[in-house]
């Protein structure tokens, strides 16, 4: 018998149902497939950013309907929430109609609205049916104010987390609680396994929350690492994924002990007939044509278009350029690509940009851009005969075809005969060869800015702005405003010192 019982989600994004948005398989994934159940002695919670970032909350925005959450949520028996950063991206009053439609309170310690909007509280005690005593308490990363449009937090105070939490700490001793579980949306600063520090820039806090105050249970988000069972300062430490494709377990046995396991999701069965109405206006709007293409742009094999450049690849970074202003854009493509018609769907943008990445304004170098390049160019290697290969470090320990950029703005080239770090032989703008100590604006997408990929220097470079609407939102604004989009007929990249395997087999897989 466990004296408490805890069903932790965060970061869900409005993916309600069992489907990833790119094709029509049933996923196992979806609010909707989630199953917790519940008596006296067992708390649901959720750790923030459930309100934005999928194909449903903007088609629920974008039509004018309430954010679709909170029905879910009162459905499955939540008990409490916190606020993640991007729950602010549609203003306030989108997030206080989801709050006020919510039957469970909104913890969080460090958010202060003085409009007096958002029902949000700083703490809560829950007493469980077994006369345990459960002090609660939220708080989200200060770095919503520096993502957040301004029209979004006006008359809302994001503070820093960690006064904030030691306040709503000390009140929770005031009340004698048993123990003290913190939600944070705000991700782990250090490896819980490693002690290596992760990120120094004050985004993350909670191991810092863990090792200035005595709490007993860390319910983590904001960085969608999946963890169970971790441990910090004393402090029990979980963290799902995002997008609902999973959720965590936590026990606290008799003896005091915390238990924690990630769980799988197995897609939902049966849904509301106010579900299936709202998944059938869903689809009316996928299917929506929001643009025309000048010509179709259809994905190859992954190494001929590093090879050889991607359409996709220059429309992207010619979208990221007209909502940035910047001077150069690198992107990627994901594992699996749709690719686009030529006249583009709603459902086409989603399924070729799967990702809920935002922008990030960067300054930058030309030695930093070489490094890039460098990294870029280690993409490939070949065998005796010359014949180029995915090398090693782009497919294990998984395949990351993604963390292989496509820059527009300059040109440069690439001789992969010769050794890593040393492959570069081109890097001009404008028909000038960039020096060292050039400068410029590069935009690229906030998961690439933070160094991830082997891109480590990017971390420390200098942000010049940061654009929080995501990008397959930007895809579908550009599209509407432009009446027919062209692209370039020359790609910026040109690799020589190796050919390709025989088409057959480098034939696109996704």
């Amino acid at each position: 018998m466990n004296r408490l019982t805890i069903y932790f989600t965060s970061d869900t994004h409005g993916y309600l149902f069992p489907t990833n948005f790119i094709d029509s398989t049933i996923q196992p994934m979806g609010l909707l497939s989630m199953r917790f159940p519940k008596d006296g002695n067992t708390l649901v919670i959720d750790g923030g950013d459930a309100i934005q970032g999928s194909p449903l909350t903007y088609y629920c925005h974008e039509e004018g309907l309430p954010a679709p959450v909170a029905p879910v949520m009162n459905r499955m028996g939540y008990d409490y929430v916190t606020l993640g950063n991007h729950d602010f991206n549609y203003g306030p009053e989108w997030l206080a109609g989801h709050l006020n439609a919510l039957h469970a309170p909104c913890l969080c310690a460090n958010v202060e609205d003085s409009q007096d909007r958002l029902a949000v509280r700083p703490w809560a005690v829950h007493t469980l049916e077994n006369g345990l005593k459960v002090g609660l308490f939220g708080v989200v990363t200060d770095w919503v104010n520096r993502w957040e449009r301004p029209e979004n937090l006006k008359g809302i105070t994001v503070s820093d987390p960690l006064p904030a939490a030691r306040k709503a700490v000390a009140a929770l001793k005031e009340q004698q609680v048993d123990l003290i579980v913190c939600i944070s949306h705000s991700g782990l600063e250090k490896d819980p396994d490693t002690g290596s520090v992760l990120s120094e820039t004050g985004e993350h806090v909670t191991c810092l929350l863990c090792e200035q105050l005595p709490i007993d249970l860390m319910l983590a988000g904001h960085q969608h690492v999946p963890m169970e069972n971790k441990t910090w300062a004393g402090t029990h430490v979980v963290q799902t994924s995002c997008n609902a494709t999973d959720y965590v377990r936590v026990t606290l046995s008799e003896e005091g002990v915390f238990h924690s396991e990630l769980c799988p999701v197995t897609p939902a069965e049966t849904i509301s007939a106010g579900e299936d109405a709202l998944w059938a206006g869903l689809q009316r709007f996928l299917a929506r044509p929001v643009g025309r293409l000048a010509r179709p742009l259809r994905p190859a094999a992954h190494l001929r278009m590093a090879y050889e450049g991607s359409d996709i690849a220059d429309f992207f970074n010619q979208v990221m350029l007209w909502a940035s202003g910047a001077d150069l854009s690198c992107t990627a493509l994901a594992n699996q690509v749709k690719g686009l018609e030529e006249v583009v769907t709603v459902q086409d943008v989603i399924a070729t940009y799967p990702y809920s990445n935002t922008l990030v304004v960067v300054s930058v170098d030309g030695k930093t851009l070489r490094l890039a390049l460098e990294q870029c160019a280690k993409y490939f290697e070949q065998d005796e005969a010359g014949v180029l290969r995915v090398s090693d470090e782009y497919l294990k320990p998984k395949q990351a075809h993604y963390n292989y950029d496509y820059y527009t703005g300059l040109t440069y080239a690439f001789d992969v005969s010769r050794p890593a770090g040393s492959r570069v032989t081109k890097l001009e703008r404008n028909g000038r060869p960039i020096a060292d100590n050039d400068t410029f604006t590069l935009c690229m997408n906030n998961y690439r800015a933070t160094g991830a990929g082997n891109y480590d220097y990017f971390a420390a470079l200098p942000h010049v702005r940061e654009i929080q609407t995501e990008m397959s939102e930007l895809i579908l604004n550009y599209l509407r405003e432009h009446t027919e989009v062209r692209l370039p007929e020359k790609h910026a990249l040109a690799v020589t010192g190796g050919r390709l395997p025989e088409e057959e087999s480098v034939k696109f897989s996704g």
